[in-house]
């Protein structure tokens, strides 16, 4: 058949690009398709055409996705282009599905038995959690759990060295350690994991050469879609693979490489020449998708990466709206805001963030109102996250504060030096002494006068945290009371306490936030009010290879969206995650095809380098109507080493002047909470680098 009759034949309309790409078979081809392109009705037609056209047999070709929703996707495209019956002599297959095929054989022709993969999750998380105590001495969280599988899967996906595993971090463990107490509990029991599947394979190919020899007689043509997804070790089975033949056809966008915890390579695309001297990169640079204003906004913002090879996406669609700064004052405005567009919301909208974090104060404020959404894929982890376990923990034990087993796992998170001796001691005999532990621990005489003093000014804030709003006791407990430089020195993440801060800010004590918070968590799981509700919440991650009439960017804010940022001199894993961040952006901003619009704060502390960058004149862009909408000032985030460093200066007898406060003299400080006794008759405990970071205090 001629390529004219099988276009004729077929139902195919494409552009100059899609028809190269379509008709270019033989040898190594990267195909670069931008958000919008056809990419997979490309791969699909290439495929009719290397049968129709060019007459090789579908049992020939191999291709290789990302998952295996996304192969099933393909296999049901292509029948409907070109029928059923040869579809299902295509193969379609995950590169994990591929590499369990590889062992099959391996144990077929060398009769011997491959490790039993562990398919129950449960099965998974328990042995991971026995190894997790036996190394930390502490029960594992469930979000514990999860980071844990995310780091052995980026381990062994990035196929790091022995050396390499120290560079990982899960908090409360050696992970190198516990890597290696894995592996060696998996081989004793004779499992593998999903991961391992691909260590194997790769280990069967190099050994056993007459098995890859067997898979390359069968396959003489590889498909990968969804290349900038592929992980470290997934190219290095795919060369394997396609090596005797050379003829491998990669599919994707380094732009769109959003997956680097997962151990994504978007090098492998940036650096195919290198790999494939002879390869020829093709380009797909229509957009299909969305309106002009959009297309202009998101090429030019992507451009600023470096770590990707040049092209521009090209608007097809006709002229839009303005892409839209909605500025609200923080984030909680930003939640009324948005409930109150969810209310009266008719058409297809999609409130996209960077984490499954973000959206929680906005579920909790729709579900008190009754107002419907639908939300994919919403993870509860946060409810069982050591640092919401902390701080809830910490009002449990406002509450009940001769609880010996609570504070024996808090009393080293409070900063004010109780050993575990004492704190035992204390645990033991305080109910009967007739006083509470803390109260115990600042009357023993084995206490240092600055940990009895500790001990008193904890106590204290205990008595008053219960009659406080409950956002006002998790500030309480996060700045003034020792957590949060706790939290700081062991590099953990604050942004939890962030969110429960904002929970706390419906609910009118912090007992009432511990109830809510179990009714949260049936809410989220829940997962919305419909599926046919046209109001949708989303990470970006979740929502990509998807389209919205309409898209608001939520949550974007420097060290939330991006959530890092580069330091002066960064290292270059440092700037790697940085682009990772941009390409994150880039992503939610081509989810949308009529319009667009980025929710921006006037609060400082909250200000937007990407929002900066999109609406980059002086002049007011064409704003959302609200009764909060006006252009944020944007001010660039202070270098956090820089203010830690002036926070180094701030030291007892220093003279300072608050911007809310006016004149004082610092008199203690405790790691980064200081005591200020003020010119006008009071004394209030601040935290130094936050103050110094949205600008709040200098020196007299």
């Amino acid at each position: 058949m001629e390529y004219s009759q099988f276009k004729t034949q077929f139902p195919i309309s494409l552009d100059a690009q899609q028809e190269t790409a379509v008709q270019t078979v033989d040898g190594p081809v990267l195909l670069l398709a931008v958000p919008g392109s056809g990419k997979t009705t490309v791969l699909v037609t290439r495929l009719g055409y290397m049968c129709y056209v060019r007459g090789i047999p579908p049992e020939r070709i191999l291709t290789m996705t990302y998952t295996v929703a996304a192969a099933r996707d393909m296999q049901a495209r292509y029948a409907a282009f070109f029928g059923a019956e040869q579809a299902q002599r295509l193969e379609f297959r995950t590169i994990n599905g591929v590499c369990s095929r590889i062992i099959r054989y391996y144990e077929r022709t060398l009769g011997r038995t491959a490790f039993r993969l562990i398919e129950d999750g449960a099965q998974k998380s328990a042995l991971l959690g026995e190894i997790y105590r036996a190394q930390s001495k502490e029960f594992a969280t469930e979000s514990t759990i999860k980071a844990l599988q995310t780091a052995i899967t980026y381990a062994k996906n990035q196929m790091l060295k022995r050396e390499e595993l120290s560079a990982v971090e899960v908090e409360g463990i050696d992970f190198a350690a516990f890597f290696d107490a894995y592996g060696q509990a998996l081989r004793e029991r004779q499992w593998m994991d999903y991961d391992d599947q691909m260590v194997y394979a790769l280990r069967i190919l190099c050994r056993y050469p007459q098995i890859l020899h067997a898979v390359q007689a069968r396959y003489q043509y590889f498909c990968v879609d969804e290349a900038q997804d592929t992980s470290k070790i997934q190219h290095t089975i795919i060369r394997l693979l396609a090596g005797q033949s050379g003829n491998l056809f990669m599919v994707g966008d380094e732009d769109q490489s959003i997956y680097g915890f997962r151990a994504a390579y978007p090098q492998a695309l940036t650096e195919f020449y290198t790999v494939y001297p002879k390869a020829k990169v093709l380009y797909m640079e229509q957009n299909y998708r969305s309106t002009q204003q959009i297309v202009a906004a998101a090429d030019r913002f992507i451009q600023k990466n470096h770590n990707r090879r040049p092209k521009h996406m090209k608007a097809t669609q006709g002229s839009g709206p303005a892409v839209r700064a909605c500025s609200v004052y923080d984030r909680q405005k930003q939640y009324a805001y948005l409930c109150k567009l969810a209310e009266n919301c008719t058409e297809e909208t999609a409130v996209l963030y960077r984490d499954n974090d973000s959206a929680l104060p906005l579920i909790d404020r729709m579900d008190r109102l009754g107002i419907p959404y639908r939300c994919r894929q919403v993870e509860s982890l946060f409810f069982s996250n050591r640092v919401v376990r902390d701080i809830t923990d910490i009002i449990r034990f406002a509450r009940n504060q001769n609880d010996g087993e609570l504070f024996l796992s808090l009393y080293y998170k409070l900063n004010a030096g109780i050993s575990k001796v004492m704190a035992q001691i204390a645990a033991d005999h305080a109910e009967k002494e007739g006083r509470t532990i803390l109260e115990c621990i600042a009357a023993s005489s084995a206490a240092s006068p600055w940990t009895q003093k500790q001990c008193r000014a904890l106590q204290t804030h205990l008595n008053n945290l219960l009659r406080e709003r409950a956002d006002r006791a998790v500030y309480r407990i996060v700045h003034f009371m020792g957590y949060g430089e706790y939290l700081e020195g062991r590099g953990g993440d604050l942004t939890k306490a962030d969110i429960l801060e904002a929970l706390g800010a419906q609910e009118p004590t912090p007992e009432r936030l511990l109830e809510r918070l179990e009714e949260l968590r049936e809410v989220v799981l829940r997962g919305g009010t419909g599926e046919d509700c046209p109001f949708v919440l989303s990470t970006i991650h979740s929502s990509k290879g998807l389209e919205y009439d309409r898209v608001i960017l939520m949550d974007v804010a420097d060290g939330l969206l991006p959530k890092v940022l580069p330091e002066p001199n960064a290292e270059q894993a440092q700037l790697d995650a940085y682009e990772e961040e941009r390409r994150l952006f880039y992503v939610g901003l081509t989810r949308a095809k009529r319009e667009l619009a980025i929710m921006t704060f006037r609060k400082a502390g909250l200000e937007s380098s990407f929002a900066q960058e999109i609406f980059p004149s002086k002049a007011e862009p064409r704003q959302q109507p609200a009764t909060e909408i006006k252009k944020a000032a944007v001010v660039h985030k202070p270098d956090e080493s820089r203010i830690r460093a002036i926070a180094k200066d701030y030291f007892p007898g220093v003279r300072l002047v608050h911007q809310a406060f006016g004149p004082g003299t610092l008199v203690s400080r405790s790691g980064d909470i200081c005591e200020i006794a003020f010119d006008r008759g009071d004394t209030k405990k601040i935290s130094v680098v936050v103050a110094l970071r949205n600008g709040q205090i200098r020196r007299e």
